[in-house]
């Protein structure tokens, strides 16, 4: 049982690191199918997999790159997972992934341009000055690109 990996996977803790599918290192053996809702989502295989089998955390064997053409900004791949993980977060009424989620949604839409949508998520996320600044530069699309170029927001 990795119940590390596992406990970090479900309490969503800011403090520390959360493992990367391709940071866990386990057998082979009778392994779980992946997601099979949409076929592209991980989390709830992951929370599978490490509650019920040895796992190891290692480092990370690939680099991941954001661009233009990556899944992880598709509207649909992001829509289709923020709804994908709500509902398993509600079932197990897991607040402080929640409001996680809701920010990193957020951070998403801003980073997409969609001010308004990322406000409505932003309002529904953790309170930090940082969400703050976020939201207030929302109002300010020219000020909010230039953060987006010069920062990493999502």
């Amino acid at each position: 049982m990795s119940s590390s990996i596992h406990q970090k996977l479900t309490d969503w803790d800011k403090s520390s690191n959360f493992p990367y599918m391709s940071s866990i290192l386990m057998v082979n053996s009778d392994v779980p199918l992946f997601e099979e809702v949409y076929g592209k989502h991980d989390y709830d295989w992951i929370l599978s997999v490490t509650e019920k089998y040895a796992c190891k955390e290692v480092p990370p064997v690939v680099i991941r790159y954001i661009n233009e053409k990556n899944l992880s900004l598709d509207p649909v791949y992001r829509s289709e997972d923020f709804d994908f993980m709500l509902s398993i977060l509600q079932r197990n009424n897991n607040m402080a992934g929640i409001k996680r989620l809701h920010g990193t949604r957020a951070r998403y839409d801003y980073k997409m341009g969609n001010y308004k949508q990322a406000r409505y998520y932003f309002l529904r996320a953790d309170r930090s000055w940082k969400v703050g600044l976020y939201f207030l530069t929302s109002f300010v699309p020219p000020l909010a690109r230039i953060i987006t170029r010069k920062f990493k927001v999502f």
